[in-house]
């Protein structure tokens, strides 16, 4: 997909999110003759701070706005920036997906977390909830309700990921762990995020490592926690090590998961 060098910026203050929008039955439209979708870099201004990354939308994004798009967050790793998904591909592997009909088209958000500040002063989870997803459903065609959004990360993004899937399961429907070892402490606190969740209610999760991955101890026994709390997943033990030629190689069976269930709702509208 190409990127889009003007930014969007937009001044944006608490706001609820939209109520759920009309959907639109794709099957009376035109066909969507593009192959490509488009990266755009955003910015958004909120209380003196600057929120930054950027968004994936799909092949003829725009042509109809009455058209509504699932949504998938994508979170980076430490050491890195929003560009780490883009450069490994994503909208690439989305473009050949969506033309292929294999997955719905939709919208990737990939923000942009300032890795050196550490927790509990680091505020990236409450800006995501708090500020980029209202920004993102009033600016962008979205579909409304935690079942056409999910969010997703790798390495310290998927820590990020299982936090804010497990704290804000009411906005996020589904979410993937790639080679995630979770924040320190946060294993113990899991019992007790599920505790609160209405068993109805229990995201998707997704948890994949590789086998010579360095966290695989940590990522094993998130998954032994599950288990004993008796919480369905699924776990995909790969070849490789934590490094971005393993998450590239497995780019559209994270985008085929994340699509699953959405693939299955847009077909009964």
């Amino acid at each position: 997909a190409s990127v889009t060098l003007a930014s969007l910026t937009q001044t944006l203050g608490p706001t609820d999110i939209p109520a759920t929008a009309r959907t639109v039955d794709n099957k009376t439209l035109a066909p969507c003759l593009e192959k490509s979708g488009s990266v755009q870099p955003f910015e958004i201004l909120w209380k003196d701070q600057e929120i930054t990354g950027r968004i994936y939308t799909p092949p003829c994004y725009g042509q109809n706005p009455d058209i509504k798009y699932p949504t998938l967050y994508l979170l980076h790793g430490a050491t890195v920036g929003d560009e780490q998904w883009d450069d490994l591909g994503v909208d690439d592997a989305a473009d050949v997906l969506i033309t292929g009909g294999e997955i719905p088209p939709l919208i990737i958000i990939m923000p942009r977390e300032i890795t050196w500040i550490l927790l509990p002063d680091n505020q990236f989870g409450e800006h995501l909830v708090n500020v980029v997803v209202p920004w993102v459903e009033q600016e962008y065609q979205t579909l409304k309700g935690r079942q056409f959004r999910a969010i997703g990360g790798l390495s310290r993004g998927g820590n990020w990921a299982v936090r804010i899937g497990f704290l804000h399961w009411g906005l996020f429907g589904s979410f993937g762990a790639h080679s995630t070892p979770l924040f320190r402490t946060d294993l113990e606190r899991v019992p007790d995020w599920i505790e609160i969740i209405p068993s109805s209610k229990i995201p998707r999760i997704y948890l994949d490592i590789g086998e010579g991955d360095n966290n695989l101890s940590d990522a094993e026994a998130f998954r032994d926690s599950l288990r004993r709390l008796d919480i369905p997943f699924e776990w995909h033990l790969n070849p490789g090590l934590h490094v971005e030629t393993y998450w590239k190689s497995h780019l559209e069976e994270y985008l085929l998961w994340y699509s699953a269930e959405w693939e299955e709702l847009l077909s009964t509208q």
